[in-house]
C-alpha cells in the first residue's frame, strides 16, 4: 500500500504566508507561529508517516504547490503504482468551536467512506478527550464545499480531507503528545482497511 500525505495550508507559491487556522493556544493573547495549523499538521504528518513506514505501507509526503498541483503530482505518482492499494490525505485541523473530529470523503467513493469509518473508530479508541469521530461525505454544493476542494481531481488513490481535532476546542491535544496519539489513532484505521478492504 501507498499513502500520500499532504501537509495543506504550507507551500502554496500563490498563498506563501497561509498557515490555516490560528488559536492562542497558551492564552497569553497573542498568536504565535507554534499556534497555527500548518505548524501541527507538520508534527502530525510526520509521525503518521513513521508509524506507517514501521507497518510496511509506502509514504510518499508532499507540502508544495497549489492543490491542484499536488492532485495531479499524486496522480501522476500513483500510475506508477498500478497494483498498490493507495490512499491520499489534505491534512488540517478545524477551527470554530467543534466538539467532534471528522474523516471527510468524496461523496460518491464507496471505499472513502469505508476508510474513513475505519479512521474515525481507530480515532476513537486512543482519543476519549474528543466527544467523537465523524466519516462526512463532502460534495461541491453543501457545508462540505472546502472539504471537497482539498481533494477534488485525485484519481486513483481514495482521498480523504482529515481534520481529526479542532484547534480551539481541542487545546491540550495541540501538542507532540497529543499528535502522537492522533497519529496511533489514524495509522490503527488505515492499516485495518488495508487488512479488511481488499
Amino acid at each position: 500500500m501507498i499513502v500520500f500525505i499532504d501537509r495543506q495550508h504550507t507551500g502554496q507559491p500563490k498563498r506563501i504566508n497561509s498557515r490555516g487556522a490560528v488559536n492562542d493556544l497558551n492564552e497569553d493573547g497573542k498568536t504565535e507561529i507554534w499556534e497555527t495549523e500548518a505548524h501541527w499538521t507538520g508534527y502530525l504528518s510526520i509521525m503518521l508517516e513513521a508509524q506507517l513506514v514501521q507497518a510496511g505501507i509506502k509514504v510518499i509526503p508532499i507540502s508544495d504547490g497549489s492543490y491542484l498541483a499536488r492532485h495531479t503530482r499524486v496522480n501522476q505518482y500513483s500510475q506508477m503504482f498500478p497494483n498498490m492499494k493507495k490512499a491520499y490525505f489534505a491534512m488540517h485541523f478545524n477551527a470554530g468551536g467543534g466538539s467532534y473530529g471528522a474523516m471527510f470523503y468524496h461523496h460518491q467513493s464507496n471505499q472513502g467512506k469505508h476508510l474513513a469509518e475505519s479512521i474515525c473508530e481507530g480515532l476513537g479508541n486512543f482519543l476519549p478527550e474528543v466527544q467523537s469521530f465523524k466519516p462526512i461525505s463532502c460534495k461541491p454544493g453543501d457545508w462540505t464545499k472546502n472539504a471537497f476542494y482539498t481533494i477534488k481531481g485525485v484519481g486513483s488513490p481514495v482521498a480523504i480531507c482529515s481534520e481529526p481535532l479542532f484547534i480551539d476546542t481541542h487545546k491540550k491535544l495541540m501538542s507532540v503528545e497529543g499528535m502522537a496519539k492522533v497519529a496511533l489513532g489514524m495509522s490503527t484505521g488505515i492499516i485495518n482497511w488495508m487488512k479488511y478492504n481488499v
